[in-house]
């Protein structure tokens, strides 16, 4: 057995554990109030394309967007956590796309 905490290590402990999960960053893909979601080519970003949404899910009441549908091949692309983008594989180059707002 261990020896017993002190409050004040305690308390150390759970403001640690506080920080880390505050400073945690999330980049999940919601889907837009409007529904329609935008993605950016990231070898051409000069022109923003409409996506169509494959796959959806709900998460702590917010749509998250699990799939689009890619722009040039039709087949679904999946959320990549590490690029912050959807990629496709199905045709010749690695495809990626990023969400961007309309404006």
């Amino acid at each position: 057995m261990g020896r017993r905490q002190t409050m004040m290590e305690k308390y150390k402990q759970q403001m640690k554990a506080y920080r880390r999960k505050r400073m945690a960053k999330d980049n999940t893909p919601f889907l837009p109030p409007d529904g329609n979601v935008y993605v950016m080519d990231t070898l051409d970003p000069t022109k923003k394309i409409k996506a169509e949404v494959v796959k959806t899910k709900m998460k702590q009441h917010r749509t998250i967007v699990e799939s689009l549908a890619c722009p040039v091949c039709g087949n679904p692309m999946v959320w990549d956590s590490k690029w912050e983008a959807f990629i496709c594989n199905k045709h010749g180059k690695k495809g990626i796309y990023e969400i961007i707002d309309e404006v």
